[in-house]
Order: C-alpha cells, then structure tokens, then sequence
C-alpha cells in the first residue's frame, strides 16, 4: 500500500500540486519531496531543501538518526 501511495503522490507532484507529507519514513518522503522541514519538539530547526537534508550528513544524523 505504501508504494501505491507514493506512485499516486508522484502522479499529484507531476502535475504540479503541493502536498503536505508528515511520514516516519524519512528517506522515502525526502525522496519524494521537493522542500523538508524538520521540527525539533516543536521548533522548527531546518526549512529548505530535501535534497540538501539527504546530502547533509550531520543534519541527518542530530534530526533523523540516518
């Protein structure tokens, strides 16, 4: 089912309509997603680039422990 979601979610993005994704898994969204924010109890600590968080070791390992 989740793949399913993620083909429809790719559909949407083709066609050139936001999205709100909250997701656990994070490497999958990032995948997906064109920006990332990442909250820290609340507080907003990264508002950028998903490919930037992927490529940002550090940033993956404090926030998302990947």
């Amino acid at each position: 089912i989740v793949d399913e979601i993620e083909k429809t979610l790719r559909i949407i993005k083709a066609q050139g309509i936001t999205t709100i994704l909250v997701e656990q898994n994070a490497v999958r969204a990032l995948n997906l997603a064109d920006r990332a924010v990442i909250l820290d109890t609340g507080t907003v600590v990264y508002d950028g680039s998903a490919k930037e968080v992927l490529e940002n070791e550090a940033l993956r390992a404090e926030y998302l422990a990947i």
